[in-house]
């Protein structure tokens, strides 16, 4: 085995056990880059010496077909494999849903290690919401940045995991003021570099991408989600502009308002289509400019 970093390391001692002329590579898919992925389920009847001397045997197989990367999923109650997997050169990739560990190993000694890394970044959504008459909604929240300064601002939060930006905007109104809206346009990105203090996040950008919403009623009843949302209220443009975030000319968050307004008018923005990928089955979620 030998580390994933692109450095030449002594060979470990899992790589030196005895193999038995039985012994069999662990079962594995390839995904679609013809990297090896392991998963927790069918490892589960294996003690940790038996993991040990498979995935030796295996990651040797592996190397002599010129396979390039190893992905190993592992579950909480496989915790026991988890050093043994260090000892072989695996690195931590990232954790998800809670109970799952990710470890990822590059198998050529001499080559760059091209395996993808972790997500570096997150993908949060705002909208600027209009009634027919013109008014646009803004909510005040109980706590984090925006409440601690008493701001006013439009409502949003971030995308779920496999969430297309127009239904995580809609999705994050109806949470917030109980009210159904029609997507319009997607008019800006923001691209926020990670706080240093804000371990949540682990170190991964933001692109924050805010929304032209219409509602679907003409003055829809606003219900405030008691956990998250302080107040609500529909203001004139003018207001908006003038208030917060929002008052200084040229920065970032009045530009995004701007922007949405005159989508409205003009049409402009990414519109949101379903179509067909081309190159295989099934469509994808395309936002692109109107033709």
């Amino acid at each position: 085995c030998c580390s994933s970093r692109n450095r030449r390391m002594a060979e470990p001692e899992a790589s030196r056990l005895y193999l038995p002329p039985s012994m069999s590579e662990l079962p594995h898919r390839l995904d679609a880059y013809m990297s090896c992925v392991i998963d927790a389920k069918t490892c589960e009847a294996l003690t940790a010496t038996d993991f040990r001397a498979r995935l030796s045997y295996s990651l040797q197989k592996w190397r002599q077909a010129s396979r390039k990367g190893v992905w190993l999923i592992l579950n909480a109650g496989q915790a026991g494999f988890i050093p043994v997997a260090i000892e072989c050169g695996f690195e931590f990739h990232h954790a998800r849903d809670g109970s799952t560990l990710v470890l990822s190993l590059w198998l050529p000694r001499d080559e760059p290690n091209n395996l993808p890394p972790g997500a570096t970044h997150f993908l949060g959504v705002s909208g600027l919401v209009q009634r027919p008459d013109g008014k646009i909604l803004v909510i005040r929240e109980k706590s984090g940045p925006a409440a601690r300064a008493g701001i006013w601002k439009l409502p949003g939060g971030l995308a779920s995991k496999r969430e297309f930006i127009e239904k995580a905007v809609v999705r994050e109104i109806k949470e917030e003021v109980g009210i159904l809206c029609e997507f319009v346009a997607l008019v800006s990105i923001m691209h926020l570099k990670p706080r240093r203090r804000n371990v949540s996040r682990g170190g991964a950008s933001d692109l924050f991408c805010t929304c032209l919403l219409r509602t679907k009623e003409t003055n829809p009843n606003l219900v405030l989600q008691e956990s998250e949302i302080a107040d609500a209220k529909w203001i004139e443009k003018e207001e908006l502009l003038e208030s917060g975030i929002y008052g200084l000319k040229g920065s970032a968050w009045r530009n995004s308002v701007e922007a949405a307004v005159a989508a409205g008018r003009d049409l402009s923005g990414l519109r949101f289509e379903r179509v067909p990928i081309g190159f295989t089955k099934g469509k994808v979620s395309t936002l692109r400019s109107k033709l």
